[in-house]
């Protein structure tokens, strides 16, 4: 940002608008979603499958405590976690190439694809091995998924707004961990029902939010 600052020299306009506050900040998110139906699209995709990782961040500590068992759920959640950046970071430069070859949308669907996979792997078998080989996966798609969803995003902006709707894009991204939380009554409420219910719902609404994801790309 400091960089930014002192290294961007950027064109003052010749009458520059010098509007209210109030008008100013209501007109910040005044968006024509009609005109921008493919951007609209792109905002649920990118809300849905942020709903699946910020879940599976959230409650790791808490599935593999009651879950997966161990004498230190802490310590486990902790690589798991590691594993999924390693990985994020070996997935991204490889999927910004091949969105640049093949296209943003294919490889922004298909890692959501993959985000569901590493769902499903977790979803069959709790072993320890298994549940980090889900954490590589989940990683892969996380990488894959972010980078090229943002040059999907710089795609699919309004011209000559560019810096608005990529900030209704992190708006997205926000909105989605924020309501990945509230899957935490619905845990408690389904593990009335049996033992760890509750956790084998939540993963299932994780494949389902990174499923829809890519379908609505």
């Amino acid at each position: 940002a400091l960089y930014t600052l002192l290294s961007v020299k950027e064109k003052k306009p010749k009458h520059p608008l010098k509007p209210s506050v109030v008008p100013a900040w209501i007109d910040t998110f005044r968006v024509d979603l009609k005109a921008n139906r493919p951007f609209m699209w792109f905002l649920i995709s990118r809300m849905a499958v942020f709903m699946g990782l910020a879940t599976v961040q959230q409650f790791a500590l808490y599935f593999f405590r009651d879950v997966a068992g161990g004498t230190d759920p802490a310590a486990a959640t902790t690589r798991f976690l590691i594993i999924s950046v390693v990985f994020m970071l070996i997935a991204v430069l490889p999927a910004g190439y091949l969105s640049d070859r093949i296209g943003r949308k294919p490889v922004a669907a298909t890692s959501a694809f993959v985000g569901a996979t590493g769902i499903l792997i977790i979803l069959i078998n709790q072993s320890v091995v298994v549940l980090m080989a889900g954490a590589s996966i989940i990683g892969i798609s996380l990488g894959a998924f972010t980078s090229t969803n943002w040059a999907l995003a710089t795609d699919l902006v309004a011209k000559g707004q560019e810096a608005k709707y990529l900030g209704i894009a992190n708006m997205a991204t926000a909105g989605g961990s924020a309501l990945a939380r509230l899957i935490g009554p619905v845990i408690d409420f389904f593990n009335q029902f049996g033992p760890n219910t509750g956790y084998y719902v939540m993963l299932l609404a994780c494949m389902i939010y990174f499923i829809a994801g890519g379908l609505i790309l």
